[in-house]
């Protein structure tokens, strides 16, 4: 066989292995007869599914689904499930292996005497100069402006506060409800959760701002279009509506979690403008 048969033997091998079996794009034909022409998943709930038609989107509850094609569907979003779980245990599993590694990596303190304390300050008063006694040297502190739920905290700011001191911006914020604003960077949706995160443009490679929304109650589902540019959702009308774009400068009203795992978590999020 000819090198250039094998590579695209190889790539016929990726593709089909990418593919999601069973999701790729048919005619969709519901319990009450309507007919979705050229229709793909692009979503998989735990009610239901979001699909993709010659007409536009549409969500399909599973029990407006013929039994064969909601027991493929249902089965695909079973597989993904328990891929992302062994994907969330092969994560920890190797956390902690790196956390075992530093720990025996660390060194150990020496045992050196150190003069007694008392020792040190009985030789600094004996001596004194001039009959004056030095005064204690206090480390500087930085003193800053508190934290108003009105005032308006730049994210890049925000980051740059936790990368110099992770302790003291998360003494300073954590719990704390303020307005945070920056740059829309992604949308990260949540399988079978009414959740999803919008991730602010960052300064910094492994630090990152994460606001966490869940689902206004009007809404039946949230997804990203357009290779995840535009974050759009269904309130009860059935209409498609845009929320937010990659790109935009937007303000929020938030709570601050805290640090976890290089990312400041912001929940409870609602876009003020």
């Amino acid at each position: 066989m000819s090198p250039r048969a094998v590579g695209q033997c190889i790539l016929l091998f990726l593709r089909c292995a990418c593919c999601p079996i069973g999701l790729h794009a048919e005619d969709i034909t519901t319990n009450d007869d309507h007919v979705f022409k050229n229709a793909s998943v692009i979503k998989l709930e735990t009610d239901g599914v979001v699909i993709k038609h010659d007409g536009g989107t549409k969500r399909l509850a599973w029990t407006a689904l013929p039994a064969p094609l909601r027991q493929r569907y249902q089965a695909e979003a079973r597989r993904q499930k328990d891929a992302e779980v062994q994907k969330l245990k092969q994560d920890l599993a190797r956390a902690e292996a790196e956390a075992a590694k530093l720990n025996r990596a660390e060194p150990q303190p020496k045992n050196e005497e150190a003069p007694p304390a008392a020792a040190q300050v009985q030789s600094s008063v004996s001596t004194p100069q001039s009959g004056l006694t030095a005064a204690p040297v206090k480390p500087a502190a930085v003193d800053r402006p508190s934290l108003k739920i009105d005032g308006v905290l730049d994210a890049a700011d925000l980051i740059d506060e936790f990368k110099m001191d992770s302790a003291a911006a998360n003494e300073r914020y954590q719990k704390k409800a303020f307005r945070i604003k920056g740059v829309v960077e992604r949308f990260e949706t949540k399988l079978f959760l009414r959740k999803y995160d919008v991730v602010l443009k960052s300064p910094e490679k492994f630090l990152r701002v994460v606001l966490r929304f869940d689902y206004p109650d009007e809404y039946k589902t949230i997804y990203a279009i357009q290779n995840g540019q535009k974050l759009v959702g269904h309130p009860a009308a059935n209409k498609e509506v845009t929320m937010m774009t990659v790109g935009d400068s937007v303000l929020f009203q938030d709570t601050c979690k805290g640090l976890r795992d290089e990312e400041i978590i912001i929940t409870g999020c609602k876009k003020v403008r």
